[in-house]
């Protein structure tokens, strides 16, 4: 039992913060626009953790906000960005090579000066997960 539960836990991933979390590497971030500081006082702020582990490491993640890819992100790293105040759909998408193709999303309603922080993770069950922790 105790070789099940090592196992198991192997799997899982664990959250980072946003002060251990590494940045988005440039690269993989195909939309600059949404970065960099709020456009106006009626901007939100909207944060990304990915957790760190053995789970899915050798994967990226695509995330698309409102239908627009703006980064990939790996584990153990961090985004900001600033959307304008409003209804937003974030997908967050695996797949190709050995990942599998799996995809999770949220919507949420933000108002102006909104913060928001969601932590990526992929459990040992295999099911990608967006989850608002803040």
């Amino acid at each position: 039992m105790l070789m099940g539960t090592l196992l198991l836990s192997a799997c899982s991933t664990t959250p980072v913060t946003q002060q251990s979390a590494s940045p988005v590497d440039p690269d993989r971030i195909y939309h600059p626009s949404y970065l960099g500081p709020a456009e106006s006082a009626g901007d939100a702020t909207i944060i990304f953790l990915r957790d760190k582990g053995f789970s899915g490491a050798g994967c990226s993640h695509d995330m698309y906000v409102d239908n627009v890819k703006v980064f990939a992100i790996r584990h153990g790293e961090k985004i900001t960005i600033h959307v304008p105040a409003g209804q937003h759909f974030f997908r967050l998408e695996t797949g190709g090579g050995l990942c599998p193709n799996i995809a999770a999303s949220q919507e949420t309603t933000l108002t102006p000066g909104a913060r928001q922080v969601y932590r990526i993770l992929l459990p040992s069950d295999g099911s990608l997960r967006l989850t608002r922790i803040e």
